[in-house]
């Protein structure tokens, strides 16, 4: 009797497996591909484009296709001629120049040449013929051809104004001239000086 009992239950089992794993779709075995590894699609490298709407053409960058585009500024280069320096009239019988190693600057000039004078009347003093450096004009610079080097003056409406030297050999008459260091300059001048701190800090003017 047992063992019938065990033979029914095997066979219920048996069914109810075979029930329920039927139940279910059956697997079409021919759509079941097997696993390759995931490849990836052929790219295209665009090239990345300034769209025309940042140029104010907002009608061509809103749809259509995007063409690459080169493009090339053309600089233009102009030469322009310089400014005609000018010449200044000659002047006979200057003489011999007067300025030199022993000349000296003060508030009115340097030696014969005094701050005030017309061209004419400053080239006599001088004893030379001045170079303009500095188109001919309202205001203009000009040199010495004879004499001392390193002497620049400055023509404004026609009178000497102002004299730049650029040479250690020029002194004022207080013996104050370029490569004086600060403390040299205030023995010199005293509570006459006021300097001012420099931007960077590196000394003072």
């Amino acid at each position: 009797m047992r063992t019938i009992l065990v033979m029914l239950l095997t066979v219920v089992t048996i069914i109810g497996v075979l029930v329920i794993g039927l139940g279910g779709d059956p697997v079409d075995e021919s759509v079941v591909m097997p696993a390759t590894p995931a490849t990836q699609a052929p790219t295209a490298t665009v090239p990345v484009l300034t769209t025309l709407a940042e140029y104010g053409d907002e009608d061509t960058a809103d749809g259509g296709v995007l063409v690459a585009v080169t493009t090339t500024n053309a600089i233009v280069t102009e030469t322009v001629a310089p400014e005609p320096l000018g010449t200044l009239a000659p002047i006979e019988g200057l003489g011999v120049p007067t300025l030199d190693a022993s000349s000296s600057v003060s508030t009115v000039g340097i030696d014969r040449v005094m701050f005030g004078m017309t061209l004419h009347d400053a080239q006599v003093a001088a004893g030379s013929q001045f170079t303009p450096i500095t188109p001919v004009g309202h205001c203009f610079l000009v040199v010495p051809e004879a004499g001392q080097a390193g002497l620049t003056f400055w023509v404004v409406s026609g009178t000497v104004e102002r004299v730049d030297v650029d040479t250690r050999t020029i002194t004022t008459r207080s013996g104050a001239g370029i490569g004086n260091t600060e403390e040299r300059i205030r023995e010199l001048f005293g509570e006459r000086i006021h300097t001012t701190t420099l931007p960077d800090g590196s000394g003072n003017l």
